[in-house]
């Protein structure tokens, strides 16, 4: 998969779409040869400080509580721009042949919003307000939204948050 795959938080297969494109992905030959044995890691980025890009961290709060999976970036201890670099570095030691899925915000265009996006390949955090961080992470989801503060915002997160955690937690239970 080249491109991203769009898919509209408000359709309601959405969740399901997700499921089954993400265990697609990681059961391919290229991700098995690779990675076949090693832990999944959710590195999901953003602060908690802003409503729109709270996403990481509040998915990453509700996958380390409801699932077994291994996250890093919750509410109380995010992944975001000052320590990314570091984390990076220890993701490079501590997890070498992981498959690391990163999950962010987005700015897009007003008819982008309310969309979650899926690709393979390492995410860019920061890109859309110009930051230079590194790339990271095989595969890459991201919540996409027009404006990053406000009310709007944070309705629009609770909805992905939603959507991506239903997608996301019955990964476990499928047979990878």
């Amino acid at each position: 998969m080249n491109t991203y795959l769009w898919l509209d938080c408000e359709n309601e297969t959405a969740s399901a779409t997700l499921n089954r494109e993400l265990c697609r992905m990681l059961s391919s030959p290229r991700f098995r040869k690779r990675h076949g044995r090693y832990p999944v890691i959710f590195l999901c980025i953003g602060t908690p400080k802003i409503p729109g890009d709270c996403l990481g961290p509040c998915l990453g709060s509700l996958l380390s509580k409801y699932t077994d999976f291994c996250v890093m970036g919750t509410l109380s201890a995010p992944v975001h721009a000052g320590n990314l670099k570091k984390i990076k570095a220890r993701l490079r030691r501590d997890f070498p042949h992981s498959i690391i899925i990163a999950i962010d915000a987005a700015i897009g265009t007003a008819g982008q919003m309310g969309y979650i996006t899926l690709r393979r390949g390492p995410l860019k955090p920061g890109l859309g307000l110009g930051k230079k961080l590194p790339p990271i992470g095989h595969i890459q989801i991201t919540g996409v939204f027009q404006e990053m503060y406000g009310s709007h915002a944070q309705k629009q997160m609770e909805n992905y948050c939603l959507c991506l955690f239903k997608g996301l937690s019955s990964l476990f239970t499928a047979d990878l």
